[in-house]
C-alpha cells in the first residue's frame, strides 16, 4: 500500500490545479489519470475569467500557459438576433484579463508545473476502488491493482466521475444539447481580442480565441438535430451559420467543407453532496452546467483554492471538507442558476425567451452599471443569488415594456406578456429554489465528525 497525504483521481485540468495547489501549501500528492496519454480526446474547456486566470497566476502556472502561446481575452461581444452591431461586454475594471488557450497544451504546461512541485503523476492509472475504513474513506485502488492510502481522496474525474458513483453520491445529469466545434482563424473574429456569442439560430453559438492565431467555435445543436458528420456539418450550415457575423461564416462554411470539425455531449449535473467522510469532489464531478457562460475552469479554479484554504484552517480533516461543502455550493449556485436562465434566454425557443432576449440586449445597451454587474455575475466575480435576480427582475421589466410599447393590437401584445411572464416567473422561482438548495446544501450533513461540524457551524 502506498501512502501520500493526497491522492486526485483525474489528471485533467480541475485535478492539476487542486493538486498544485495542495502540493503548494505543503502536501504530499498523487494524481491518477485514466488516459496513458494523459489527454481526453474528446473536447475540453478552453476559456478561462479573470476570477480564475488570478487564480493561476497565484499558482505560477500563467507564466508558463503564457509562454505556450496563451491569448488574453479582454471580455465579450454579444450579437442578437436580426442586428448588425454587437454590445461590448468588458471584463470588470481593475479584474484583469481572462485568458484563452488549447486544452491539450494547457494541460501539458500543467503537468511540468505539477511535477516541478513535487506532485506525482500516475497516467494509465483508474481508480476502481474506494478504500474504507468503517465510514470514512481512506484511499483509492487502482484496476491494476495499485493501492494509495491517504488523509483526502479527491474526485476530480468530471461529469461523469466513476468515483463520484463509488463514494456513493448522488447526481442528477441532464443531457442538455450537442455541441460541434471547429477552428477558424482568429483574424475571423469581428473582435480578436474577445469571447464572442451569436444569437438568432436554433441554439447560441460561443466564440473565443485559444490561441495567437486561431479561434474555437462553439455551435450548440438541439437533441434532435441530424445525427452523423454528412447531416451534421449540412444542419449547421442550414441551421446556424447564417446567424454569424460574415467573417465568421465564412471560416465556419470552410471547416465544414473540409470535414475538421469535432463534437460533444452538453449535459448539466446537479448534486447535493460534495463531500463525504474523507474524500471531495472537485470541478465537474461536484456539478457542472451549459458551457455557454464559460465558467467551468474558472469555477474548478475555485473549488481547488476552497479546499485549500479550508484544509490550511482546519487541516485534511473532516471538519474541512464540511467547511469546503459549504463555501463551494454558497459559489456555484449563483453561477449555475444564471447559466441555465440565459442558456434559456439566448436559445429562445418559445414567444416569452425571444421578448426576454430583447429585454436582455436593451438593458445592456442602456447601462454600463448593467453590463458590468452581468459581467461579475458571468465571470464569478460575484456569486451572491441576490444580485442575479435582481438584474433578472429588472430585465423582466424593461422586456414588458418593450412588448406594451410595441406596434402589436392589444390581444397579441397581451398574449406576448403572458408568455414572456410564465417563462420569467418560471425562473425566478428557479433562482429562489437554487438559493433555498444552496443553503440546505451548505449545512446538509453527511460527514461524521459531528463535533468538528458544531465547531464550524
Amino acid at each position: 500500500m502506498e501512502r501520500t497525504d493526497v491522492v486526485v483521481c483525474g489528471g485533467g485540468f480541475a485535478g492539476l490545479t487542486t493538486a498544485v495547489a495542495l502540493a503548494t501549501r505543503g502536501a504530499s500528492v498523487v494524481v491518477l489519470e485514466a488516459h496513458p496519454r494523459g489527454n481526453n480526446p474528446q473536447f475540453r474547456g478552453e476559456l478561462i475569467h479573470p476570477r480564475g486566470a488570478r487564480d493561476l497566476d497565484r499558482l505560477g502556472m500563467l507564466t508558463p500557459l503564457e509562454q505556450a502561446g496563451s491569448v488574453e481575452i479582454a471580455g465579450f461581444s454579444a450579437w442578437a438576433d436580426g442586428e448588425d452591431d454587437d454590445v461590448i461586454l468588458p471584463y470588470q475594471r481593475g479584474r484583469g484579463a481572462g485568458v484563452g488557450v488549447d486544452h491539450h497544451a494547457m494541460l501539458d504546461v500543467m503537468r511540468e508545473v505539477a511535477r516541478t512541485r513535487g506532485v506525482t503523476i500516475l497516467l494509465g492509472q483508474r481508480a476502481n476502488e474506494i478504500l474504507r475504513s468503517g465510514d470514512r474513506v481512506i484511499g483509492v485502488r487502482t484496476e491494476c491493482g495499485r493501492g494509495f492510502r491517504a488523509e483526502l481522496t479527491v474526485a476530480a474525474d468530471g461529469r461523469q466521475s466513476r468515483v463520484r458513483k463509488m463514494l456513493g453520491i448522488e447526481a442528477f445529469v441532464e443531457l442538455l444539447s450537442h455541441t460541434v466545434t471547429a477552428s477558424v482563424p482568429r483574424s475571423a473574429l469581428p473582435r480578436p481580442a474577445y469571447g464572442h456569442v451569436f444569437l438568432g439560430g436554433v441554439g447560441p453559438v460561443l466564440a473565443y480565441p485559444f490561441a495567437r492565431d486561431a479561434a474555437r467555435l462553439c455551435i450548440d445543436l438541439p437533441l434532435n438535430a441530424a445525427k452523423g458528420a454528412d447531416a451534421i456539418a449540412e444542419y449547421v450550415r442550414v441551421h446556424q451559420a447564417p446567424q454569424l457575423a460574415r467573417s465568421v461564416r465564412e471560416a465556419l462554411l470552410e471547416s465544414l467543407a473540409k470535414g475538421e470539425f469535432g463534437g460533444c455531449a452538453t449535459h448539466a449535473v446537479t448534486t447535493t453532496t460534495c463531500a463525504v467522510p474523507g474524500a471531495v469532489l472537485v470541478g465537474d464531478a461536484g456539478g457542472c452546467a451549459h458551457p455557454l457562460t464559460a465558467t467551468g475552469m474558472t469555477a474548478a479554479m475555485n473549488d481547488a483554492q476552497t479546499l485549500v484554504e479550508c484544509t490550511n484552517l482546519l487541516g485534511l480533516s473532516d471538519a474541512a471538507l464540511v467547511r469546503y461543502q459549504r463555501l463551494r455550493y454558497r459559489f456555484v449556485r449563483a453561477r449555475d442558476s444564471f447559466t441555465e436562465a440565459l442558456y434559456e434566454v439566448f436559445r429562445a425557443q418559445d414567444q416569452g425567451a425571444r421578448a426576454l432576449q430583447r429585454g436582455v440586449f436593451r438593458y445592456w445597451r442602456g447601462s454600463a452599471r448593467a453590463r458590468a454587474t452581468s459581467m461579475g455575475i458571468l465571470s464569478g466575480d460575484d456569486s451572491r443569488m441576490s444580485v442575479f435576480m435582481a438584474e433578472y427582475a429588472r430585465v423582466m421589466g424593461i422586456s414588458t415594456l418593450d412588448v406594451w410599447s410595441g406596434l402589436l393590437p392589444v390581444r397579441p401584445r397581451a398574449a406576448a406578456t403572458s408568455h414572456m411572464l410564465k417563462t420569467s416567473l418560471g425562473r425566478l422561482e428557479r433562482a429562489v429554489d437554487f438559493a433555498v438548495q444552496a443553503m440546505i446544501d451548505e449545512r446538509r450533513v453527511r460527514l461524521t465528525d459531528l463535533p468538528a461540524f458544531e465547531a464550524v457551524a
